[in-house]
């Protein structure tokens, strides 16, 4: 429902978050109130088709299409996306007085978002922006001329001023908003799925934890990214090369000798019962062998934010994502790496309207899948 004139004088607005990964399309729509209070109005998530996005990319056939028997022709990436967001889209239709920030997901590296933080010195009357821009074109791989770059200003002191500088393929970033454009969505910003993840967790946590030690994963169905925090605000962040939830799965397969929907059964229904001829004991021992994987690109991560001039000892590990939730997981990095783990699940923390997940609720698998999006739809412009 579209929110009155006199609403929006007094402030209230509402902000709709679009999470775009490789196996889902998230939606979260969030109320802002005029005393700054948050309500989560409406969610709703709508399946990816198999192939329409690779490695970030939408998968766009260059030349003719080929055709069936019956002479149909077959679509490429973007028509089939374009599909599942038509859907999701009938269902929870976007007023035009709604702020929409989408995510995508795309990792660090080729094709994908460069992080990295600088230092400059900005006299007295300069040009803080363009000083910035320059000393950040002029390093690699920011040099590149295609790239599309951003800046936060993390701290000043007298002329020296530190700086997070992000940066993404212009050709990449131009694809998913015409993409947008042709679905006839207006976005007040384009995100990363990260970022998204990260605002969730700095929207929703608690007074206690502000100041601690974070490291943030990812962990999707194609690619892991994780995201560091250190002394309340973002710190750095890295895509990993290897780590996701379909290698658990192609792994724990292997194992076992099952087909991949049969292991996406054992995680959903959290059942280790439903392979037949392997006892509950096998098949955790198979998702742990699975887990050895993941855990060796969840140390590379804490390694790298180690090696930084400025870091601290972690003091905490988040999971989010559709991998955050699977069975023993957590548990399974918690042993590993001696730091307390937990899972980011935003969402015990906001309130939501009776209507969005009925009185049972948000699993917490839910929740880590919705929380990016939640993250995006949080952002009040």
């Amino acid at each position: 429902m579209a929110l009155g004139l006199i609403a929006k004088i007094r402030g209230v607005r509402e902000t709709v978050g679009i999470d775009v990964g490789h196996y889902s399309i998230k939606y979260v729509k969030v109320l802002h109130g005029a005393n700054g209070n948050k309500i989560v109005m409406d969610a709703d998530l709508e399946r990816v088709p198999d192939g329409a996005i690779v490695n970030g990319e939408i998968q766009v056939r260059e030349g003719d299409a080929p055709a069936d028997n019956e002479g149909k022709r077959e679509k490429d990436g973007a028509e089939l996306l374009g599909e599942a967001l038509n859907k999701l889209l009938i269902r929870h239709p976007i007023d035009d007085s709604c702020d929409v920030v989408a995510s995508v997901n795309c990792g660090a590296g080729a094709g994908g978002v460069l992080v990295d933080k600088i230092a400059v010195k900005v006299p007295k009357n300069g040009n803080e922006a363009a000083i910035i821009l320059q000393t950040a074109q002029s390093r690699p791989p920011f040099d590149d001329q295609d790239n599309v770059i951003d800046f936060e200003v993390s701290s000043r002191e007298n002329e020296d001023v530190k700086v997070n500088v992000v940066a993404a393929k212009s050709a990449l970033l131009d694809s998913w908003a015409q993409f947008f454009i042709r679905k006839g969505v207006r976005l007040a910003a384009l995100d990363v799925d990260i970022f998204g993840l990260l605002n969730a967790y700095v929207a929703t946590v608690e007074e206690k934890d502000v100041n601690q030690t974070v490291a943030i994963f990812n962990i999707g169905e194609k690619k892991m990214s994780v995201a560091f925090v250190q002394d309340g605000s973002f710190h750095s962040m890295r895509a990993m090369a290897g780590g996701s939830l379909d290698m658990v799965i192609s792994k724990t397969c292997m194992n076992l000798g099952i087909d991949s929907d049969k292991c996406h059964e054992i995680l959903i229904k959290d059942d280790l019962s439903v392979v037949d001829g392997f006892s509950e004991a096998e098949v955790e021992a198979a998702l742990r062998l699975a887990y050895e994987d993941l855990m060796a690109q969840i140390d590379i991560g804490i390694r790298y934010f180690s090696s930084s001039e400025d870091s601290k000892p972690l003091n905490k590990i988040l999971l989010g994502g559709g991998g955050a939730a699977i069975h023993g997981l957590k548990e399974f990095i918690e042993e590993r790496s001696g730091i307390e783990t937990d899972t980011v699940n935003p969402f015990r923390l906001v309130p939501c309207d009776s209507k969005v997940f009925g009185e049972s609720g948000l699993s917490i698998g839910l929740s880590n899948i919705y929380a990016p999006a939640l993250g995006l739809a949080m952002r009040k412009f």
